[in-house]
């Protein structure tokens, strides 16, 4: 795999967000890795974007368990080269009453949202910092600013998130790598949530993976620390 092209690994690609940004990263050049718990999306998506000329690898790992954080980076930077952007799209939605919330499923929603994001960091960092440029991009949600009722596992791991964002962005913008956070704000449009919701109401995952780029490809004299996103018609 390894190439001229730079690299960008995707941490929580399904059929939603995660694949969007995959197909626009490589569209705008990068060689892609997809790091997912399992292959169901990936196994489609390789043929798709190899048949448009695109390079992409995808590498199972559960970015929770240290181990196999470890295996899946060494691997990538043996098969495909340093790292120039990462983007940490991995969570698990815990949705359920707090007397009820188990020790196991709340912190299983902070080992894949946030410490995942901290283990695939600090893989990707001193690369990033050799080359003296690199981008690190954390999926936030609403949760990261106000947690709802019954999703405080949710919504503790987010906040987690966004307050790790901030840490790296100030520890490392000054040496030349740009942390952003994105909060969305509102439902993506795919898998269940198209049963439910019609079009209009939700964000769709292209427009996001968008606006990813532009985080990617902004001047370092004028870099987003934080960005909000939202349908139309959300309230706010």
């Amino acid at each position: 795999m390894a190439g001229s092209e730079p690299v960008a690994v995707v941490a929580g690609v399904g059929p939603g967000l995660g694949a969007a940004l995959c197909r626009k990263l490589v569209r705008a050049g990068y060689a892609v890795v997809a790091l997912a718990r399992t292959d169901a999306c990936t196994q489609t998506l390789a043929p798709e974007l190899r048949q448009a000329g695109g390079t992409f690898m995808s590498v199972q790992c559960d970015v929770g368990d240290t181990e196999a954080v470890d295996a899946a980076f060494a691997h990538i930077e043996r098969e495909a080269g340093m790292v120039s952007v990462y983007i940490h799209n991995a969570s698990q939605l815990v949705a359920m009453p707090s007397l009820e919330l188990t020790a196991a499923a709340f912190t299983g929603a902070w080992r894949v949202t946030c410490l995942g994001a901290l283990l695939c960091a600090q893989k990707v960092i001193p690369g990033m910092l050799r080359q003296g440029r690199g981008t690190i991009l954390f999926t936030g949600a609403t949760g990261a600013l106000r947690g709802g009722a019954g999703y405080a596992a949710f919504a503790s791991a987010k906040f987690a998130l966004r307050g790790l964002a901030q840490s790296l962005a100030r520890e490392f913008g000054p040496r030349g790598i740009h942390v952003a956070h994105v909060v969305i704000d509102g439902l993506i449009w795919s898998g269940q949530v198209r049963r439910g919701f019609v079009r209009e109401q939700c964000l769709l995952p292209e427009a996001i993976a968008d606006c990813y780029l532009q985080l990617v490809n902004q001047d370092r004299s004028a870099w987003t620390q934080e960005l909000d996103l939202r349908p139309d018609v959300e309230k706010f």
